[in-house]
């Protein structure tokens, strides 16, 4: 078993296959569902893009099932309501991906459906026209809001405007508005590709069976010619990922947004890759600094014993590149100032002094506790499935996670705080009302 769950998940219980075009299909069979799940990833993120198409591969996932060769956008809906089934399609920095649910005997209609949008889309104008309109209603919505405004203005100001990293998923309403379908065509043919492909099949299915059907579909999708290779992908994934030149001050902007009570601040340092081998002491040091109990460290302090802010907590964000580790409050604009002291305090400390073990018991117990929640639905298993092969963990890593979180010392949440978070050179973005000078 793994530690705990119900599902045995492990290299001998997950079947793995090469398809003819390349993509990997990894099968967990879960016979007491009476269901299935499916999710992948490939290439296709914004890694892809460049500043003046910022967006573009966000708008392309959006509207692969708008229209294809054989489908209608409205028969591609109706097939999946049908069944009661779901599919959709998005794309992130990192890469492209797509998940559904089924009943396990409509697995065939799932697959065929994924394959019909990812091979032969057709972006026909008024669907494009129809999905760049609710994209550019989500920007404006985002414009309003300070937590947005504030999580955008600081990846911008950490990675700079050369950096995909750097610019929002969604990307700009000025890159947007300029999008036509013939943008999007160009971008699906050069950026999707089955041979960066990984598909999970997760539920009531048996593995040989699926595979022919992951073969039929799935496999029978062949890329333009010219279509990024996995080593092209991860080229743009280096690019990405190229070391940020360390601050020699402290970044900081106050964005003012009109009608606001409430300020957001985001503050953060550039962290680490989800491959690193510190990963998992940041994940303890992380959840003892912004997430144990209701915020951790920070939650307990800025929030509960001053009183000045409404939420506060820390984030670690995983990824093949280096990402984030950060630290989000909402709070009066009247006590930003003293907010943003005492959140620093608590990192400072923690880089400092390590944690008692009381402390440090808790945050694992509830790190490795929360794991099997995870598996408990096939979705679950999927994704978790997807993130072991995209980060190259091993289909065992499951079995070996509890031992990985008890390994962490005191010492070593200490160590990996202290090598983030005592850069004096932090990035700092505030947003909200204008805020009160001094």
């Amino acid at each position: 078993m793994t530690n705990g769950s119900r599902h045995a998940i492990n290299a001998d219980s997950v079947a793995r296959h090469t398809l003819q075009n390349g993509a990997t299909l990894l099968v967990y069979p879960n016979p007491a569902s009476p269901s299935v799940a499916i999710g992948a990833y490939h290439a296709g993120g914004a890694v892809l893009e460049t500043r003046e198409s910022a967006g573009l591969a966000s708008l392309t996932a959006d509207a692969l099932n708008r229209g294809t060769a054989d489908r209608s956008f409205l028969e591609f809906s109706q097939a999946l309501d049908h069944v009661g089934a779901s599919l959709s399609f998005h794309a992130d920095t990192e890469y492209a991906a797509f998940g559904g649910r089924a009943l396990a005997e409509d697995l065939e209609l799932l697959l065929t459906l994924a394959a019909d949008a990812l091979a032969q889309p057709t972006f026909p104008e008024d669907e494009v026209g129809r999905v760049r309109e609710q994209t550019l209603t989500v920007l404006a919505h985002a414009e309003d809001s300070p937590g947005s405004r504030a999580a955008r203005r600081f990846r911008e100001l950490l990675y700079g405007p050369g950096n995909p990293n750097g610019w929002p998923e969604d990307g700009y309403a000025e890159t947007v508005r300029e999008f036509e379908a013939d943008d999007l065509r160009t971008f699906h043919a050069r950026a999707y590709a089955p041979a960066s492909m990984v598909l999970a099949v997760v539920g009531a299915v048996d593995p040989m069976a699926t595979r022919d059907l992951a073969e039929r579909t799935i496999g029978a999708w062949n890329p333009q010619r010219d279509a990024v290779t996995p080593a092209g992908w991860r080229q743009a994934l280096d690019a990405a990922d190229a070391p940020t030149a360390s601050a020699e001050a402290v970044r900081r902007e106050d964005l003012t947004i009109e009608g606001k009570t409430q300020t957001e601040f985001l503050l953060g340092w550039m962290g680490i890759r989800r491959t690193d081998p510190s990963y998992y002491a940041t994940i303890v040091a992380n959840f003892i600094l912004g997430q144990l109990g209701l915020g951790g460290r920070i939650g307990s302090n800025v929030r509960d014993t001053q009183g000045l802010a409404y939420h506060a907590s820390s984030y670690v964000v995983p990824g093949l590149t280096r990402q984030p580790w950060s630290i989000r409050a909402g709070i009066n604009p009247a006590n930003v100032d003293r907010a943003i002291e005492a959140s620093l305090h608590e990192a400072r400390q923690l880089a400092e002094t390590p944690p008692d073990d009381e402390e440090l018991g808790l945050s694992k117990q509830a790190l490795i506790g929360s794991l099997p929640l995870r598996l408990e639905r096939n979705d679950g298993i999927a994704n978790m499935l997807l993130t072991m092969q995209r980060y190259g963990l091993g289909l065992d890593h499951l079995g070996v996670y509890a031992d990985l979180i008890r390994s962490v010392t005191a010492d070593d949440v200490r160590d990996v705080t202290a090598a983030v978070m005592s850069d004096p050179a932090y990035t700092l973005v505030t947003a909200g009302p204008e805020l009160p000078t001094s």
